[in-house]
């Protein structure tokens, strides 16, 4: 059998790196997607072995030609995790307009680019996974969580047109939304007053992300809310 692949953005981020390890369990074949070469150095160290690259996705430009090699080196794509974002706190009135550009770059820009560059290959296969990250302030909003909440909500919006588009010709699109805080080092060094098992925990993300990339056209999942603990 072919060994089944996936691309990840934002790899080196806290909840792609529980990502790249289930995957890893279960037997895909990754290439990893670094913004910078200081996290690729990183990445390499920490997964000996793995095809991993640096891209620009931002850049539309270096996003197709970076997505291209990479295509050309894992040989196929049977997935693409669009894992990289970020997140800003403003008031209404404080807001820039950079904070909204750089929201929208790293949580929608990021994903539009790297997502036309591996849909060819897909359609042309006639099969394929894509997915993306929503988030609770999306769907509700939040206070001071504008332009994130503004980003991901456009991201949303357009992975679901997508699939309007791809879903009759074997391509699934979904996005998985954690509703609410995840247990990160970051979250935990941001909110030290909090107890962070109150928070999701990524490994159950992971989880939900690799269950969504294996569905069958028969069972096919377009969305996934993971919730942490009741209060």
């Amino acid at each position: 059998m072919t060994q089944h692949t996936a691309i990840i953005t934002g790899a080196g981020g806290a909840i792609a790196g529980h990502i790249v390890k289930a995957f890893t369990r279960a037997g895909w074949k990754l290439g990893l997607v670094a913004y910078n070469e200081a996290e690729k150095t990183r990445l390499e160290r920490d997964h000996d072995g793995m095809l991993t690259v640096q891209i620009d996705l931002v850049d539309e430009s270096k996003a197709r030609e970076g997505m291209a090699e990479l295509q050309k080196r894992l040989g196929h794509v049977d997935a693409l995790l669009n894992i990289a974002g970020g997140f800003d706190m403003s008031g209404a009135t404080e807001t820039s307009s950079q904070q909204l550009e750089a929201q929208l770059d790293i949580n929608f820009r990021t994903a539009f680019n790297a997502t036309r560059a591996v849909l060819p290959g897909m359609l042309e296969a006639g099969k394929g996974f894509v997915l993306g990250v929503g988030a609770d302030a999306a769907l509700d909003g939040g206070a001071s969580k504008g332009p994130y909440a503004a980003a991901k909500a456009a991201l949303i919006a357009w992975l679901k047109s997508v699939h309007a588009e791809v879903a009759s010709k074997g391509v699934n699109v979904a996005v998985m939304y954690p509703m609410g805080a995840v247990d990160t080092i970051g979250n935990r060094e941001a909110m030290p007053d909090v107890d962070p098992a109150s928070w999701i925990d990524p490994e159950e993300l992971a989880a939900t992300a690799l269950h969504l990339a294996t569905r069958s056209p028969r069972g096919r999942m377009l969305e996934a809310k993971v919730f942490p603990p009741a209060a």
